[in-house]
């Protein structure tokens, strides 16, 4: 396993020493401590695979059944179960830029950018895995392999960009996040939307008893999220690559199906706690483990 340790947090540049957050990944013997920045608060994976081995995570596998944490019923490649929620997802592009130009990184299969373009978007899109990219531009997608730095696009020549369940993933968020900001045209948005796991109910209480006891929650399943994100540090980031939040909605995934390998008893117990979470986060817009980010470029010098 090839494997890089950070020592210092790339989305604000801080030096550690860096406080344990309480949890861990453990794959293919090798561990994954997670960490949280004293400065930002961002919240990271300390060692993160690299190379060809952050690469072979995303194998045709993982768009099968690991996307979306394992929380999704059917697979990448299944164009009719993505229908109704794309067609939410462009309503709700609409309503900053019309049907303008639209980038999606981490396109995968490609499906959304085919809703697009039969709505009137102009479309690109960018993916690492070569599986989904070989699907994506048998649908006739203009979709770029590789990072979204090596797709080498100009400057300032998109309405709107789009980033679900990706940027957890990236190996540098900062250096996404400014990339996207460089992509954006002035008055431009930014869509983001994905996972805050550790700042649900459930996982924060976890942390909590984790640090008192001075342990840690082990995932035995590949690191695929080398960013935990909350509100706080997803905004912090936004701020630091110029761009201003002007939508920051949580939602809570229902009690269900628990990702991962857990017991009974803990699954019971995640049980319990979700079903206090959703009405919570439904009310208040706080503990909720998925988030839609919505950040702005100022339309002319500030």
């Amino acid at each position: 396993m090839n494997t890089r340790t950070l020592g210092r947090c790339l989305a604000c540049g801080h030096e550690g020493p860096f406080p344990l957050l309480g949890m861990k990944y453990v794959w293919e013997g090798t561990e994954f401590p997670a960490v949280q920045c004293p400065r930002c608060s961002m919240r990271f994976l300390r060692v993160q695979p690299e190379g060809d081995s952050l690469a072979a995570m995303y194998s045709a596998t993982y768009f099968e059944s690991d996307f979306r944490c394992g929380r999704s019923d059917t697979h990448s490649f299944d164009e009719a179960s993505f229908r109704d929620e794309n067609a939410g997802l462009l309503d709700r592009f609409e309503k900053y830029r019309g049907q303008g130009r639209l980038l999606e990184v981490g396109c995968a299969s490609g499906w959304l950018l085919k809703h697009a373009a039969e709505r009137g978007w102009k479309v690109t899109g960018v993916e690492l895995s070569a599986d989904a990219v070989a699907h994506a531009r048998g649908l006739g997608l203009d979709v770029r392999q590789g990072t979204l730095a090596e797709a080498n696009l100009p400057a300032a020549s998109f309405d709107l960009v789009y980033l679900g369940d990706v940027l957890e993933h990236v190996p540098d968020c900062r250096e996404t996040a400014e990339q996207v900001a460089k992509l954006l045209a002035p008055g431009g948005h930014f869509f983001l939307r994905g996972p805050i796991t550790t700042h649900s109910l459930a996982r924060s209480l976890a942390l909590a008893a984790a640090g008192i006891a001075g342990s840690a929650i082990v995932l035995r399943e590949p690191p695929y999220h080398l960013w935990e994100f909350t509100p706080r540090s997803l905004e912090g980031l936004m701020r630091r690559v110029g761009l201003e939040v002007v939508v920051l909605e949580q939602a809570k995934i229902p009690p269900g199906r628990a990702h991962g390998r857990k017991g009974a008893l803990t699954r019971a117990a995640m049980a319990v706690l979700d079903s206090v979470n959703v009405p919570v986060t439904r009310a208040f817009n706080a503990l909720g483990d998925r988030v839609v980010m919505v950040a702005a470029k100022p339309a002319g010098p500030r």
